[in-house]
Parts: C-alpha cells; structure tokens; sequence
C-alpha cells in the first residue's frame, strides 16, 4: 500500500443553490495521480453522486454522496480495500465535477486523495 498521499478538499453549496452538473472547475498546475476520492454531502440526500471530469472526460463517475454519515468512496489498488486503477491528469488540465440528482441546500465536500508526478504500478 502507498501512504504520504495529499489531500486537496473541495466544499461547494449553500442554501437555495441545488449544485449539478459542472458546478465547480479547477486547474491542475503539476501532473497528479489520484488514488482515492471521498464524498459526502451535509445531509441525507438519497441517489447523490459525485463525478470527476478532466478536460470534459469522466475519470472517476458515481461516487456515492447519499448519506451524511457514511461518505463514498472511490479507492485505487494502492490503499487499503481499493480495486480502481490509478488515475494520472496532466499539468495544465482543468478538472470539473458534477453533483448528479442533488437537492437543494445540499453543502458537499470532496477529498481527493493525489500524489504528484506519477505512481508507479
């Protein structure tokens, strides 16, 4: 198992916004591999997913985002549990999200857990 991975936190809506498609977009300034992603919103909201997009292309799609206290998952082969192969974005590209079926009010927060460069398999 890999450890010494970096968390970038990500936390988007407020009341009487509903979040949905493309709701947030960030650039990405080194290349990254991604090995693992949590998700979970700030109340129970039945059927909520989380994609990642790079460059308009899903990477990681239907991380679930349903239940408060039991935030999703997505984890590669190099942490505990894990069976997603590593995803690598490259310097320069911007990553996107989409909060799929969301309420409104709904406040959710996105850890994606990186190393910079690429992991070696």
């Amino acid at each position: 198992m890999f450890s010494g991975a970096i968390p970038l936190v990500i936390t988007d809506g407020e009341a009487g916004v509903t979040l949905g498609a493309l709701y947030r977009y960030i650039n990405v300034p080194f290349q990254m591999t991604i090995v693992a992603v949590t998700a979970s919103p700030s109340a129970n909201d039945a059927d909520l997913t989380i994609d990642i997009n790079d460059d308009g292309t899903g990477i990681i799609e239907a991380v679930s985002c349903a239940v408060k206290a039991t935030p999703g998952s997505w984890k590669s082969t190099h942490v505990t549990g894990g069976t997603e192969t590593p995803v690598t974005v490259a310097a320069g590209s911007v990553l996107s999200f989409d909060a799929n079926s969301a309420a409104a009010d709904t406040v959710v927060t996105i850890v994606i857990w990186y190393i910079p460069g690429v992991l070696s398999a």
